[in-house]
Parts: C-alpha cells; sequence; structure tokens
C-alpha cells in the first residue's frame, strides 16, 4: 500500500517585533500539492520523474534477485544479504526484501498516475508533444510491470492509502500482461510521432517482457523441461530493433542512467562503495581485500576471460572493472545482445540448429571471438552466452530455474532448492498496512 506522503509542518517558535510584518503569513513557492502536476505545464515533469522512480526501483529490486542468483555473493556484515544469498528468498521479514518494497509500490503507482495524466492532456490536446510523453509515460511505466512480474512472487496494487488486494502467485503472469499492454501503447505513440529511438527502445522491452512471460510459464508453478521458451512475439520485436540499431552485429544497449542531480544506483552504492555484496566468485576473483583483480569465467571456446563480462564489467565499474566503480553506473535493461539471445532460443526450441548458430555468432562476432561451430553443446552454448550477456540485468534467477542450475551458497533447506521457481515476497512492510493481507507472515514453502 502506497501510503501518501504530506509535508511536516514547521512550527516557527520565536517572538520577532517587526511593525507590520507577520512571519506565519507566507506563501510558500515551494509548496506543491497534487493537483500541480495534473497541468499541461506539468506533463513532461511528471513523466521524468516517472522515470526516475522507475529507475531506483530497478536498482533496489534486482539487487536481493540477484544477490539470491550466482551473479552477486554477500561479502560484509549484514546478515540479512547471507540469507538472500543461501537462497532464502521467501522471507518478508528480511530487511533487503523489505527495503526496496516502497520504492517498487511508488514507482508503480507513480508510472500509472503519469500514464493516466498524459492520457488526459493527449485526449484534450492531442499535440505531439503530448503524444510523445505519453508514449514516454507508457514505457516507463512498462518496464515497471516488467520489473514487478519479473522479480516478485505476488504483488498488491494499492492506491495510496487505499489498500489493493494481491494478485496472487498462481496470477502473476498478467502483471507481465499488463507490461506487454503497456508496450504496445508506448510503440503505437511512438510511432506516432515519428520517434523511431523511442519505439525502438520500448520495442527493446516488449521483447524482454514477451521472453519473460514464456518463462514465468516455464518455471510456474515449477520448473518443467529443458527450459527453453519459444516466444514468437519477442522475436518479432527483437528482428526490429536489430534493424532498427543497424543490423545484425549492431551492439546497442538500453541503459538507464544515474547521476546526483537525478538518483543514485543503490545496487551499486552497495557493490562499489560499502562492499556488502561482490560480483560472484563463479564470475570474477577477487583479493583479500574482496576486491576484483581478474576474471574467473572463461569464454568456452577461446579459453580466455569472457569478452562480455569484461565489456558488462567495465561498465558496470565505470570504465576499468579493476577500478572500484561509483554509486551512478548505468543499469542496462535491453540490448542487441538480449535481441540476439531470444531469437537463438527461438530457432533451438524449434530445432532450428542453423538460426541458432547464427544469433550466437552475431554476439560473438561483437566481440571478436572465435565463431561457433559445435564446439560444445547447441544447450551448453545457449546458457553461456546467456549468463555472460544478460548479467547484472535483473533475469539470473529466472534462469537458474528453468535450467536447473544451483548456486554453490544455496542450502538445501532454502525455497531456491525446495521449491524452485519462488521469486521475491510481499514484504512485512505491506502485509502490515494492508487491510487484505491482515498483517499475516507467511512463507510460500
Amino acid at each position: 500500500m502506497i501510503k501518501q506522503l504530506k509535508a511536516p509542518a514547521v512550527m516557527l517558535a520565536a517572538t520577532v517585533a517587526l511593525t507590520g510584518c507577520d512571519l506565519l503569513d507566507v506563501s510558500n513557492p515551494n509548496n506543491l500539492v497534487e493537483a500541480s502536476i495534473r497541468n499541461e505545464a506539468a506533463a513532461s515533469a511528471v513523466v521524468n520523474g516517472s522515470l526516475a522512480l522507475v529507475s531506483s526501483s530497478i536498482s533496489q529490486s534486482w539487487q536481493p534477485y540477484l544477490v539470491a542468483s550466482d551473479e552477486l555473493y554477500w561479502i560484509g556484515s549484514r546478515d540479512a544479504w547471507g540469507s538472500l544469498d543461501q537462497g532464502f528468498v521467501d522471507d518478508p521479514l528480511n530487511e533487503f526484501i523489505d527495503g526496496p518494497f516502497p520504492a517498487l509500490g511508488q514507482a508503480r503507482w507513480m508510472s500509472d498516475e503519469a500514464v493516466e495524466i498524459l492520457a488526459g492532456h493527449v485526449a484534450e490536446s492531442p499535440s505531439t508533444a503530448m503524444t510523445y510523453d505519453l508514449a514516454r509515460a507508457n514505457l516507463y511505466s512498462g518496464i515497471q510491470y516488467m520489473l514487478i512480474g519479473e522479480t516478485q512472487e505476488d504483488f498488491a496494487f494499492s492506491d495510496k492509502t487505499e489498500d489493493g488486494p494481491p494478485v496472487g502467485p498462481a496470477n502473476m503472469f498478467q502483471v507481465l500482461d499488463g507490461a506487454i499492454s503497456r508496450l504496445d501503447a508506448a510503440v503505437s505513440g511512438a510511432n506516432a510521432v515519428g520517434d523511431a529511438d523511442l519505439a525502438m527502445r520500448a520495442m527493446a522491452i516488449r521483447a524482454r517482457a514477451h521472453q519473460s512471460r514464456a518463462i514465468w510459464d516455464a518455471i510456474n508453478p515449477s520448473p518443467s523441461g529443458n527450459g527453453l521458451v519459444n516466444a514468437a512475439a519477442a522475436a518479432a520485436d527483437a528482428n526490429a530493433v536489430i534493424a532498427a540499431a543497424g543490423g545484425a552485429t549492431a551492439d546497442w544497449t538500453y541503459n538507464l542512467t544515474y547521476s546526483s542531480g537525478t538518483v543514485s544506483n543503490s545496487m551499486a552504492s552497495w557493490v562499489n562503495d560499502r562492499k556488502e555484496n561482490q560480483i560472484d566468485l563463479s564470475i570474477v576473483t577477487v583479493d583479500a581485500a574482496n576486491d576484483i583483480n581478474g576474471i574467473a569465467l572463461m569464454d568456452p571456446i577461446d579459453n580466455v576471460a569472457d569478452p562480455a563480462v569484461i565489456r558488462i564489467l567495465n561498465q558496470w565499474k565505470g570504465g576499468n572493472y579493476l577500478s572500484k566503480g561509483g554509486v551512478y553506473e548505468p543499469m542496462t535493461v535491453s540490448s542487441t545482445r538480449l535481441m540476439h539471445l531470444i531469437l537463438a532460443e527461438n530457432a533451438l526450441a524449434g530445432g532450428n540448429n542453423a538460426g541458432f548458430t547464427e544469433h550466437i555468432n552475431h554476439i560473438r562476432s561483437m566481440d571478436g571471438s572465435t565463431l561457433f561451430s559445435g564446439q560444445i553443446s547447441n544447450m551448453d552454448m545457449l546458457k553461456h552466452t546467456r549468463r555472460v550477456n544478460v548479467m547484472l540485468q535483473g533475469l539470473r534467477l529466472g534462469d537458474m530455474y528453468r535450467f536447473g542450475i544451483q548456486a554453490s551458497d544455496w542450502s538445501n533447506l532454502a525455497v531456491t532448492s525446495s521449491g524452485p521457481g519462488e521469486m521475491l515476497p510481499i514484504s512485512i512492510i505491506e502485509i502490515r498496512a494492508n487491510c487484505h493481507l491482515n498483517g499475516l507472515v507467511f512463507f510460500s514453502h
């Protein structure tokens, strides 16, 4: 439940004897009421505010999800991170599951609010600028719904102080469907105003959302089969994005950015600055101070430090993976590499080995690596190529579940081992506040 925030009253406890002056009779130019954001003049700012909240939410929500996977591991002093590292992802009392939950709900509410506000403006004044901002609003709302659908086991859609009932774990696919419908509107709006870059970003997210929707089916109610998914709608978007980006070997990324003037990257702060968590030892090597001093994950063909890992870690550390890194590092939410991975997996799931090899090699060409020609099994090649090219992008735990991969730190008692497919729960702050949950704490398994 999202609580409506009110500015604190300020009491002036001083007596000032100034003739003709009443210091309490003032008009505060910084006093912003909710009605103000519905003015047409504030339309772009509303959408920008939505983007900031969504970006902050992603940086907070991905970290507990990834610590539970084999991409990040706990090196600090906060035991709740250690619990996640061992695979106990279903504990609503865990402070690092609970901490990001308000940001998750606030970003969801504000991104939907931005869509509603901009839709009203477009209905009254269908200008190019308003249509463009509505498309952006739908994109950011789509990203937030995708985030919830990919990382959460359950969610409640409340409206400020009005409690919303939980969706229920069995119905969380509907959240991903909601992401896709918002992204449909984003693509249509971008095309309507002729903004090819915005349309490409929206299609790149929609391709990811379509594949995540298929992955949801593959791991719910529990993982089954070989984990491969074939999402035709994702493939259509993937092909369109690759073409728009410049062709088969175009190496394009869609990054969310952070700065001192907007929001910081919470995950970068915990990993790069506070050093509570670190990149997993299956990926990097570290020194006695737990600082990265090398790459552990080798390319399976060239037997060298995987260049895709180096590329992502260079971005994560501000240019050089051996550096400390900062708190404003960008977060990649989609890319042409992901598009090729979607197409490669679709081909493999459909028995098209030549198509699989083609798209894997487009990715390998981006890094100047030796082309794949059957040196290892297709399935192993897909697992490796996906792992190194979507690292730190909020997808790994779902991949581990569907491919039957266990992290070395997982406890046999943890739900990741005993009930694979489980994602992050509704946390205690929502359970206590939402009347539909009755303040009850329970575990799914």
